[in-house]
């Protein structure tokens, strides 16, 4: 399989090239992205016979020309740098102007929403949103509701530790609670402020119980198509090891300036006074940085019925925020590659990935998947 992997000269993607070169059947890997000095250095530090660098322009065309004869593109692409938005949709548009199929990893609501506008037709198979979220918190309100006869509610919530390492724990945060949240109440998307709402949730330990806000999530935007019953919905979020109430809501007063191409999503100035509180937040928690446990947690409720009665079904992921991001792409980018996905042009996770194919691979990379019990 020959691989194009954008993105790599970030820590996240070089962990993608790290583990796509651990696949026996990955031959090549080509790194699309400018020709600057990291990715010169990234590529010469592994067996130029397998991976290549691709310098082209940020372009369609440029793209295209790169993505002809390989097989499938995954996309690490980053959230919080200017520009993050306008890259994925090139890097999209190109995948399916040259009918490649295509995985990424942007969790952005706007800007995964401005992917689903794009007109691919019937060509190549593109997956967004393929990271811990949405991707695998689709796939477990997928696997239980199959487990279910009715889904009325669902509550996915997440957490992620100032300890981390290798992984921009709080600037995701800070991002998830910027601007307005689309939560589902009495069958209907409404709009709700992001950091408000504060609840506090167990997750699977060593994590616990941690406090969470009202978070942007982009699970909205397809599983009410998988859920047509779907009565309540809400994405939660928080930063295990300490209080952020204040900071949810310092996050929460800033005004996201509409994206030209991402309506809605925060633009360049709103992104440059994020990295600002982003910083700043950081070093006000650092001195209670013991208190964090360092690990990142996953939680997801899907409630309904089953016989007649009442059911709740749980699952929950604790692991590093690194392995979070990068092994539901590969994961999701080898099965592509390899047929192992259904759909043509842009399409949900949750409608591609068969969810117990997709957990068993998920497994083998060392991140587990559990039912918690109720």
């Amino acid at each position: 399989m020959r691989v194009a992997v954008f993105g790599a000269p970030s820590s996240r993607g070089r962990r993608v090239v790290r583990d796509l070169l651990e696949r026996p059947g990955v031959a090549r890997v080509v790194l699309i992205g400018a020709a600057d000095r990291d990715s010169a250095r990234l590529a010469a530090s592994f067996d130029p016979r397998r991976v290549v660098p691709a310098p082209v322009p940020p372009t369609v065309e440029g793209i295209s020309e790169a993505l002809d004869g390989l097989d499938v593109g995954i996309a690490c692409l980053g959230a919080m740098g200017e520009g993050a938005s306008e890259a994925e949709l090139t890097a999209l548009e190109a995948a399916v102007a040259s009918d490649v199929p295509y995985v990424t990893s942007c969790e952005d609501p706007e800007t995964i929403e401005a992917m689903f506008a794009v007109k691919a037709g019937d060509g190549a198979l593109a997956i967004p949103g393929m990271s811990w979220t949405p991707g695998v918190s689709n796939l477990l309100v997928r696997a239980g509701a199959e487990q279910l006869d009715g889904v009325r509610a669902v509550r996915v919530a997440w957490c992620t530790s100032r300890r981390e390492e290798g992984a921009d724990g709080l600037g995701r945060l800070l991002l998830a609670w910027l601007g307005d949240a689309e939560v589902i109440e009495g069958g209907e998307v409404r709009r709700r402020r992001a950091g408000g709402r504060s609840e506090h949730v167990f997750f699977p330990e060593p994590v616990g119980w941690q406090r969470v806000h009202l978070a942007r999530g982009a699970e909205v935007l397809s599983l009410p198509e998988l859920l047509p019953g779907l009565d309540s919905m809400v994405v939660q979020a928080g930063f295990a090891g300490g209080s952020t109430a204040s900071l949810a809501r310092a996050v929460a007063s800033t005004s996201p300036a509409p994206h030209p191409r991402a309506p809605g999503a925060p633009g360049p100035f709103v992104r440059r006074r994020l990295a600002v509180l982003t910083r700043s937040a950081a070093a006000a928690l650092a001195p209670l940085g013991p208190r964090g446990t360092g690990w990142s947690a996953l939680r997801v409720d899907v409630t309904g019925s089953a016989g007649g009665s009442s059911r709740v079904m749980t699952y929950g992921m604790v692991d590093h925020l690194t392995n979070l991001e990068t092994a539901p792409l590969v994961v999701a980018g080898l099965m592509v590659g390899s047929g192992e996905a259904a759909g043509k042009g842009i399409v949900a996770p949750e409608a591609a990935l068969e969810p117990g194919r997709f957990f068993s691979l998920l497994r083998e990379r060392g991140v587990r998947v559990a039912r918690l019990q109720r």
